[in-house]
């Protein structure tokens, strides 16, 4: 069965087109401008999936240095191909729907973002990455973490620029961009899943503040499962968040602190991350204090076990954070 091309005509996506003009406002070189406008694109989308999708593409470009860029997506049992070209304006936008076979199993099984170099004796890793249509060039890749999808950039670049490590801004942003699509995808899947759609409340792409507020709240709890959250909250930047020491002030052995929460089906590692994530939030955005003073004041033994915890629980570090909704508001 051959390609199957069909075209969105530029009425689809003249709302994406107009919301461009916003990306003139931010420093794109920078990080915090490149999250300033994802946070933009995730929390005031327009249009339907097209120009949405159109919008994250046509930005990510912007920010990488790209000319072209690709959304391959898998849905029963084929591959579907977005494609978007700098400059697109009234044009239609291109979508391609192919057999889905080795080669776009192996582009969709990429693990993390990574930069790719296609030059001479190079070019055979087209046939295995599945874009022997944009043809040699430098490409940045990113999948999207259990959607069945990736992002494809090409880079505007000669072909003596060699193979360089990908930037960790770069890195950073090409994460951000697919777990934004990767947040799109889902939501337009399933509408009604707006908020929790992960298991605890680690967060997916970029989300607008009173979201990340909403998520860290903490639950009402009761019987021994309370006392230990009261216990935690009453400890925060004054003593140990350490099990034994709650277990100690609780007057219970440790064993059985474990067993009563055991009973309630409560996690005391998650609770006692619910409520770091919690004060985080507040001590980021609300106080000028240190990240090595937060750090300290969330029993963390270090800045970097602390910035390890918060960017699982939102896929940001502190100090970005702290950049995207206290400094920049």
């Amino acid at each position: 069965m051959g390609d199957c091309t069909i075209s969105i005509t530029a009425s689809n996506v003249s709302v994406a087109q107009a919301s461009q003009a916003f990306w003139v406002d931010y420093d794109l070189k920078t990080l915090l401008g490149r999250l300033r406008v994802l946070l933009r694109l995730s929390t005031s989308p327009m249009g339907g999936f097209q120009s949405q999708l159109w919008s994250y593409l046509a930005a990510g470009s912007t920010m990488l240095g790209a000319h072209r860029a690709y959304f391959y997506h898998r849905a029963l049992g084929r591959c579907v191909r977005y494609y978007y070209e700098e400059g697109m304006e009234a044009q239609a936008v291109e979508v391609v729907e192919e057999s889905f076979g080795p080669q776009q199993q192996a582009l969709l099984c990429l693990k993390e973002p990574e930069l790719l170099d296609i030059f001479g004796e190079n070019c055979d890793k087209l046939m295995s990455l599945a874009y022997t249509h944009a043809g040699p060039g430098r490409y940045l890749l990113a999948p999207l973490v259990n959607a069945s999808a990736a992002l494809v950039f090409v880079l505007k670049c000669p072909e003596d620029c060699g193979q360089n490590q990908l930037a960790d801004e770069d890195k950073e942003t090409l994460a951000l961009l697919a777990e934004g699509v990767a947040r799109m995808v889902h939501l337009h899947a399933s509408p009604e899943k707006i908020l929790r759609s992960q298991e605890g409340f680690a967060v997916s792409g970029i989300r607008s503040l009173a979201e990340y507020i909403e998520i860290a709240k903490l639950p009402a709890v009761f019987g021994i499962p309370g006392r230990v959250m009261d216990a935690l909250q009453r400890r925060v930047g004054q003593d140990s968040l350490a099990i034994d020491d709650i277990a100690d002030e609780l007057s219970i052995s440790k064993r059985t602190l474990q067993r009563r929460l055991q009973q309630a089906d409560i996690n005391f590692a998650m609770m006692r991350d619910q409520v770091r994530f919690h004060y985080a939030i507040g001590f980021l955005v609300d106080e000028n204090s240190s990240i090595d003073q937060i750090s300290t004041a969330l029993d963390f033994s270090d800045r970097t076990s602390f910035t390890n915890a918060f960017k699982r629980w939102t896929g940001l570090s502190p100090s970005t954070f702290r950049k995207l909704f206290r400094d920049y508001n």
